[in-house]
């Protein structure tokens, strides 16, 4: 009887292994999101669609944070260097590698997700593969965006005022410059520190979306949102050129179509779960506060020159680049 276990044993982790080496490309995903954030679950779901979809001879393996040693700012890099051949790469973290492709991390430059993805995504598309490819030896394949940058709070304000001498989590350069023009500063700290630096006291409060506020439980550690649309977080799919040349034609096909398919899923999917997430947290007794008129044009008027000194900053890219996302989101 012992034998007969130890046969049938032997045998499923034979199909196991045949199973998992049976498709003809095996790539690898890196996100830095967590296993259980609403990115992973859509990247996750479009990697699955693909195997399906290639009669299971198109395997992508997804890892999120933790699984892999990279952070965020390494996404582009592994690509690159292909130690993974497909990354979810955030351009804000990676603007020490291609500064000029960081426009959308401009304060109010676009803010709306319709439009970003109707208008200013195809239009700098071109803009972004030509720095990937000759930086990087790498291309996006997919563009998509992260709902709106909030600002949670640890303890309420009553606008903008209120924001003087506080410390928060700044998710890029800008953010802190901002909040050093309103009278606070900004630190800079990894999503995996975020939570701990609040409870902590670290900081007062951090920028991020309603989306990873409700996925890290920003409800238990903050008592208020000012929403203040400040940017979208622009990510891209990217993937190594070589690997992507290298690819059976059918299959890189099916790649191509897949994500023009999925980036319309990304939008609905992120634009919902944006709705969802400030609801759930302001059921939780987060409370959510809208700058008025006046606050909002004093915070675009104080970022118009950094806007304009980082385009001339980085280059005729930047330039453009700024311009056609300010053009195709006003």
């Amino acid at each position: 009887m012992l034998k007969k276990m130890m046969s049938c044993c032997v045998l499923a982790a034979g199909l196991v292994a045949g199973t998992a080496q049976a498709a003809e490309v095996n790539w690898k995903f890196y996100t830095y999101f967590a296993a259980n954030d609403k990115p992973t679950e859509l990247h996750k779901a479009f990697a699955n669609d693909i195997y399906k979809a290639s009669k299971q001879r198109f395997q992508i393996q997804v890892f999120s944070s933790g699984e892999l040693p990279y952070k965020a700012s390494d996404v582009l890099r592994a690509v690159g260097t292909n130690q993974v051949q497909m990354g979810d790469v955030a351009l804000g973290f990676v603007a020490g590698d291609v500064p000029e492709l960081n426009a959308f991390a401009m304060p109010f430059a676009c803010t709306s997700m319709d439009k970003f993805f109707d208008k200013a995504a195809p239009a700098v598309e071109a803009d972004i593969n030509n720095i990937l490819t000759g930086k990087f030896k790498a291309r996006s394949i997919m563009q998509w965006v992260m709902p709106p940058q909030q600002l949670w709070l640890v303890k309420p304000v009553a606008g903008i005022d209120g924001l003087k001498n506080l410390k928060v989590r700044s998710w890029n350069r800008e953010q802190a410059d901002m909040m050093k023009l309103l009278g606070g500063s900004g630190v800079t700290i990894t999503p995996s520190e975020v939570i701990p630096a609040l409870q902590r006291g670290v900081v007062d409060g951090a920028f991020t979306a309603a989306v990873p506020a409700l996925d890290w439980k920003f409800n238990e550690v903050t008592k208020m949102g000012y929403m203040m649309n400040v940017t979208l977080a622009h990510q891209i799919v990217a993937v190594n050129d070589q690997e992507l040349a290298k690819l059976p034609a059918d299959l890189k096909q099916l790649l191509l179509e897949k994500t023009r398919e999925w980036a319309p899923k990304y939008r609905k999917e992120m634009i919902e779960a944006d709705k969802i997430a400030r609801k759930t947290l302001s059921a939780k007794g987060v409370v959510l506060l809208d700058p008025t008129a006046k606050e909002m044009e004093t915070m675009q008027s104080i970022t118009l020159p950094m806007r304009a000194e980082w385009a001339v900053k980085n280059g005729p890219v930047a330039i453009k680049m700024l311009k056609t996302a300010i053009d195709a989101c006003q």
